[in-house]
């Protein structure tokens, strides 16, 4: 089995799946199938007629109508589209902390759930790096869903890791062709990155155009790390991801855990508030186990993920089956 693979059975999570189609009211989750500019039988607007349009949609008694020096108006129709689901992985070196139960790898289990999910109803997905500005923008849809997931995920997780001193960058101006009037984004991250210029928020206001919802999914890890560093009195915290601290030593002391704590919940809020928007769902967050290691985490993972509100709420979403 696959490092990434997640730690729960395909069939349940195919049963939880069709049962929340059944069971959750679709109020407020967003329509799974959109209505788009095509070829059926149902009128949608007029546009102009353009060179090579087809001749025979045009209306001729509207074209008469607006006057005779004036465009011929074509016809168009809806068709019916498709969701498809973007999901933006935070792959920060920070990210692979603590390196026994890795944020990453939460991240990834979720991201391959999300695309089995995809690929039952027929969805296309979209997989992105979010600080990998030179990889390849993932699509796949339908059964290839998962495969391309698959493919998606191991090649993060077996990448060399980037230095924690390393400034993260980030290229959200490629997302944005990505982007398809129905689709729903899932941000998986601890959130706690930096985003001076506004790029990533603009972005992600962007993304809550046209109905689309952003789930966002925070990861926290900070009350277990904290318990790891209880083993010394003293810290020296390094530069960490261009945040210049100055090699400075800390006592660690019930203080300074106060301290991380509200810095943490700053980060968090002050980016929140820049993504603020109507289609914004934050989710409650996955908290740590106590007990560090991968198979606490897991554990956790499969005890309370099909309960979460962000599989509830793409799960929900159904298809036409």
């Amino acid at each position: 089995m696959d490092a990434t693979t997640p730690p729960l059975s395909p069939d349940r999570l195919s049963r939880t799946r069709l049962r929340l189609r059944k069971t959750v009211p679709m109020q407020g989750l967003g329509a799974h199938l959109r209505r788009m500019a095509g070829q059926s039988m149902e009128f949608r607007d007029y546009r102009s007629y353009h060179f090579g349009d087809d001749i025979r949609l045009v209306d001729w008694r509207a074209s008469v109508r607006n006057g005779p020096d004036r465009d011929w108006f074509l016809k168009v129709f809806e068709a019916e589209q498709r969701m498809s689901l973007m999901i933006v992985v935070d792959d920060r070196a920070a990210m692979r902390l603590p390196r026994s139960a890795e944020k990453l790898l939460y991240a990834l289990w979720v991201l391959r759930a999300l695309a089995r999910v995809a690929a039952e109803a027929g969805d296309a997905i979209v997989l992105i790096r979010m600080f990998s500005p030179g990889a390849p923008i993932i699509k796949a849809e339908g059964r290839g869903c998962e495969a391309a997931a698959r493919e998606f995920a191991e090649r993060i997780w077996r990448d060399n890791p980037a230095s924690l001193h390393a400034v993260p960058v980030c290229d959200p101006g490629r997302w944005r062709v990505h982007l398809r009037p129905s689709s729903a984004v899932v941000l998986l991250s601890d959130l706690l990155f930096a985003d001076p210029d506004n790029r990533i928020a603009g972005f992600l206001r962007k993304a809550q155009k046209s109905w689309r919802q952003l789930f966002v999914q925070p990861l926290d890890s900070a009350a277990q790390e904290l318990a790891l560093l209880r083993r010394t009195d003293r810290l020296k915290v390094a530069d960490t991801e261009g945040r210049v601290l100055a090699d400075a030593v800390f006592e660690r002391d019930a203080a300074f855990e106060a301290s991380v704590r509200r810095n943490i919940d700053h980060q968090i809020e002050t980016n929140v508030a820049s993504w603020r928007g109507p289609g914004l769902v934050v989710e409650s967050p996955v908290i740590w186990p106590d007990t560090p290691g991968r198979d606490a985490l897991a554990e956790q993972f499969h005890e309370r993920f099909l309960s979460s509100g962000l599989f509830r709420g793409i799960a929900a979403r159904g298809g036409l089956g």
